[in-house]
């Protein structure tokens, strides 16, 4: 993880959702789809955050229910070993 200098550091967070979802996700997320892989086809994110509490996977989780929702609207996945977090 990259410190802010401020006694922060930017989290990289791998998401993958599916295709049909993947409008929706990005326009959450605010960010452009990384790869499209596998089959069924799920679509990858990088999605990055600041965080004082380095490895805090639950504050992680947390925002992305909040963004992203767990209503079952878009299935979302975090792919922490991708992640740094």
């Amino acid at each position: 993880m990259k410190s802010n200098g401020f006694g922060s550091w930017e989290q990289k967070i791998i998401i993958h959702v599916d295709k049909e979802h993947a409008n929706q996700a990005a326009a959450k997320l605010g960010v452009a789809p990384l790869k499209e892989a596998g089959d069924p086809v799920r679509v990858y994110f990088e999605w990055t955050r600041l965080t004082t509490t380095p490895r805090d996977d639950e504050e992680v989780v947390w925002d992305l229910s909040a963004i992203l929702g767990l209503d079952g609207t878009v299935d979302w996945t975090i792919d922490w070993a991708a992640s740094d977090y």
